[in-house]
């Protein structure tokens, strides 16, 4: 039978790769490192040696791409972040927020003249300079910024450095908006819990106003005008106030308020000071507004806004964020013998933030809140059994509640709950 030139064509092509199989598997089987070889890949099968070079060209790929990543400033800093929360998850290291240690005194006094000229205070550092409230990538403050910190047996003690070349003021009504003047304030979470914290503002005539924050405005806070801080306080001026003829350097303050006051609505006991080694959430702003000068007056420029400046930045310009603020630790050592100690909750405290940020973030594009924790984008360390030993996300008529369990057994459970509230063991808020 006569063959078709079609089918002669076909089988001359069939035959030239049947060849070309055999030579490539021979060269193989007898190329050092081949499949008969005890090279590299020794005794591989032949799915074995395509996965081995797939993984090869892979790596390669991803190596390349990493380089390239890494010059791409906005892309090294993704992948230096998801770095560290490997990091943290491996280690439970969590990152702390700027600290202070909070010097007792000892048998020198404080005389409340706005000057900070004992030696109590030139004993102790001073704090970090304040910067922009939003922290990374904002301008930097025109003027300096800085506080100092020491405690008795019945006050804590404040002490801050604003520099300022127009030092001026107009509120000189108790509890008004003094943050509409230029003005400094202290702001105090005694328990961590993030309610009931304080907040006390000043401004350059030494007028004050004083608040008790339920809870975070966010969280459907109220502030409790009524809560009186009784702090005794004291500005310092270098130079004349509401005078544009001369220029200021400088203005401080010093404040003295009683612990009494500062731990009022939590429950303690009456004559109850720090214990050595006790922490508090703790921020410091200066609310600072551009100004012109008209006639012989400062007035405020209409078209500009506030600039907020903080020891602790948050992120956002919102200063009643407690669970964002810095920490401050009180110890009853030498001066300057020690450095801040972390709470060994600290890690479960964050645990149970991070969830609470998580579920707000989740309810803000859902609608709802969720009892999975797959469907929340928490760190890898909330989920580390390293770390955390189990979490735990309840739904109820009020949105949700968390309970964290430390990895460390003897450690109590950690809970929050929808409204921020943090609390350790039993569950109990006191009211007035």
């Amino acid at each position: 039978m006569k063959s078709h030139p079609a089918q002669v064509v076909i089988t001359v092509v069939i035959a030239a790769l049947a060849l070309g199989a055999g030579l490539i598997i021979g060269y193989l089987l007898r190329a050092p490192g081949g499949m008969g070889d005890s090279g590299v890949h020794g005794n591989l099968t032949p799915l074995e040696l395509m996965s081995a070079a797939d993984n090869q060209s892979v790596a390669g790929m991803f190596e390349r791409c990493r380089k390239t990543a890494r010059k791409d400033p906005a892309i090294k800093g993704y992948l230096l972040d998801r770095e560290m929360e490997a990091c943290h998850a491996a280690s439970c290291l969590v990152d702390l927020p700027n600290t202070y240690v909070v010097y007792k005194l000892g048998s020198g006094a404080i005389d409340i003249d706005g000057k900070l000229e004992e030696r109590a205070w030139k004993d102790v550092a001073w704090t970090e300079p304040f910067v922009d409230i939003r922290g990374e990538g904002q301008p930097e403050p025109r003027f300096e910024t800085r506080v100092k910190l020491r405690w008795d047996d019945r006050n804590l003690y404040v002490g801050a450095y604003l520099q300022e070349y127009a030092v001026w003021a107009n509120r000189t009504l108790h509890d008004t908006t003094i943050y509409q003047d230029n003005s400094f304030q202290v702001l105090f979470d005694t328990s961590q819990s993030n309610h009931k914290y304080k907040e006390v503002s000043i401004n350059a005539l030494g007028i004050v106003s004083d608040i008790m924050l339920t809870r975070p405005y966010m969280d459907d806070g109220e502030p409790l005008s009524f809560w009186e801080s009784d702090v005794v306080r004291a500005v310092h001026i270098d130079g004349p106030v509401n005078d544009p003829s001369r220029r200021n350097r400088y203005w401080t303050v010093e404040m003295a308020i009683p612990f009494k006051q500062l731990y009022a609505g939590l429950g303690r006991t009456e004559g109850d000071v720090p214990k050595d080694r006790e922490i508090w959430r703790a921020n410091f702003m200066r609310t600072e507004w551009q100004t012109e000068v008209v006639g012989s007056k400062y007035l405020k420029k209409l078209d500009k806004e506030a600039d907020f400046w903080v020891w602790q930045p948050h992120g956002v310009a919102n200063l009643h964020l407690p669970d964002k603020w810095g920490l401050i630790q009180f110890r009853e050592v030498a001066i300057n013998s020690t450095t801040f100690q972390p709470d060994k909750k600290w890690v479960t405290i964050n645990a149970l933030l991070d969830v609470y940020r998580a579920q707000k973030a989740y309810k803000a594009v859902t609608g709802r809140y969720t009892e999975k924790k797959d469907q929340l984008h928490l760190p890898p360390y909330t989920l580390s059994k390293r770390c955390i030993r189990d979490l735990d996300i309840k739904l109820d008529w009020g949105g949700f509640r968390v309970t964290a369990r430390p990895a460390e057994e003897f450690l109590e459970d950690g809970h929050t709950r929808t409204d921020r509230f943090v609390w350790f063991g039993e569950e109990k808020e006191n009211f007035f």
